[in-house]
């Protein structure tokens, strides 16, 4: 054992010369490269006259030295710092967290404080929009009041009334007066009677029937049901209607004209487009294009609804109940059977009254006789009169002598005349100017 520790130990002192052989070795091939670079140190030591050794000995001075400066150098530019216990560490960490904390909850103040101004500057604007609204926004002035119709008034036309006039453009212009005179005395159907005066009288009458049509519908759908055609290049001759029920989007009522949009629905409902902003949406489920009046459930406009809600109802109920004109219905007739076999009411005219020069004074007619009509009918003749209007017709069996009696009054509304014939036109706003306020009187209506 002795003998192995004693080699052990000449061992170590054998790499302990080694190490240092290998330095000094390292030193000597330092010096011979300087000596052959020719640096200014190495000559001046060598003019100075010293041994390699001593050489060797100042280099490494020289190292220690340098290695010395550089240790100071940094021990200078450390950081300085104190070393923290973990206590010290931990409350440094918890403050920071608290700092952070703070900074979070300033943020989120301020963040809500600025979401709080924009909020209030939004409904700021909201008040004022509504606040102009409700002064632009108007209820329809119809509507305010509760008058109650009990009857309504239909009138035939002959198609003659068209077919007499000279060009297409005197032919819409008649169309656009008769369409006002119509809405004017609150006519609710309009009967077109086919009285074959010329070849080509079909094609005046599908014109005559579009171009009512297209007046009588109010603005905002006439797009969709009326799409380009010949027979409306001219509708732009004939004066605007201006109906009751032609409402604009400032005008509130509680019934509304509409048109069903074609949009895919699951269930049994509809889309109409009813002239305001919004849609309305009907509990009933119609095809695209469907005309319908809808009653609406709102009392007024809201601002705050995605769509108004509402019902499909009969056209005739807003005048029935409220008294507010809601248009006419246009209907053609071929013959005169035809005039009471296809009414639009179930109970059929109740009073029909005829107009001719040859009628009985209109002052002295008793229209108290028929006191609980529901629908009257007035019966206008053409160019032939009323008389050649009923005797051409193949399908009746009337002579000259009992037409009246096809009649509850046969009346002449314009007596004393001073032109030899009167026009159909004429004749119709005359007529109705005389019999509509006796009308009236009769079922106590006061407007």
């Amino acid at each position: 054992m002795l003998g192995k520790k004693s080699n052990r130990n000449n061992n170590d002192e054998e790499s302990s010369d080694n190490i240092s052989n290998s330095s000094d070795k390292k030193i000597d091939k330092k010096i011979k490269i300087k000596i052959k670079k020719g640096s200014n140190n190495n000559i001046n030591n060598n003019k100075k006259g010293l041994n390699i050794k001593e050489l060797k000995h100042k280099i490494k001075n020289d190292q220690n030295s340098d290695n010395n400066k550089n240790e100071l150098y940094e021990e200078k530019n450390k950081p300085k710092y104190t070393k923290l216990s973990d206590s010290d560490s931990e409350s440094s960490e918890s403050e920071k967290e608290q700092k952070k904390i703070e900074k979070n909850r300033s943020q989120y103040e301020k963040e809500e404080e600025e979401k709080n101004k924009v909020t209030d500057k939004k409904e700021k604007k909201y008040k004022e929009e509504e606040k102009k609204n409700n002064k632009n926004e108007k209820i329809h002035p119809e509507f305010t009041k509760s008058t109650k119709v009990n009857y309504t008034l239909s009138i035939l036309i002959p198609s003659s009334i068209v077919d007499n006039a000279q060009s297409k453009e005197l032919r819409t212009y008649l169309i656009g007066e008769l369409a006002r005179t119509i809405g004017i005395f609150k006519i609710s159907e309009v009967i077109i009677f086919h009285d074959k005066l010329k070849d080509n009288s079909r094609d005046y009458i599908n014109y005559f029937i579009k171009n009512l049509q297209y007046l009588e519908t109010p603005q905002y759908l006439r797009k969709t049901l009326f799409p380009m055609s010949e027979d409306l290049k001219l509708s732009g001759l004939m004066n605007p209607l201006e109906s009751q029920h032609h409402l604009r989007k400032d005008e509130w009522s509680p019934y509304r004209e509409g048109c069903v949009l074609d949009r895919p629905v699951n269930g049994e409902y509809s889309w109409v487009n009813i002239g305001l902003n919004k849609d309305c949406k009907i509990d009933q489920k119609l095809p695209p294009k469907t005309r319908v009046t809808v009653k609406l459930n709102e009392n007024n406009f809201n601002n705050k609804l995605k769509y108004y809600t509402g019902t499909p109802v009969s056209m005739s109920e807003p005048y029935i109940k409220n008294g507010t004109y809601w248009g006419y219905v246009v209907r053609v007739c071929e013959t005169y059977k035809d005039i009471f076999n296809d009414s639009i009411y179930d109970e059929g005219y109740d009073f029909i009254i005829g107009t001719s020069d040859k009628g009985e004074n209109y002052r002295t007619a008793n229209f108290s006789k028929k006191k609980d009509f529901k629908h009257c009918l007035i019966i206008f003749g053409g160019i032939s009169g009323i008389e050649g209007m009923m005797i051409d017709d193949e399908h009746n069996n009337i002579n000259s002598t009992n037409i009246s009696k096809n009649f509850d009054l046969y009346l002449n509304t314009c007596m004393n005349q001073g032109l030899r014939t009167i026009r159909t036109e004429e004749a119709i706003l005359i007529s109705l100017a005389v019999i509509r306020p006796e009308l009236d009187k009769i079922k106590e209506i006061d407007y």
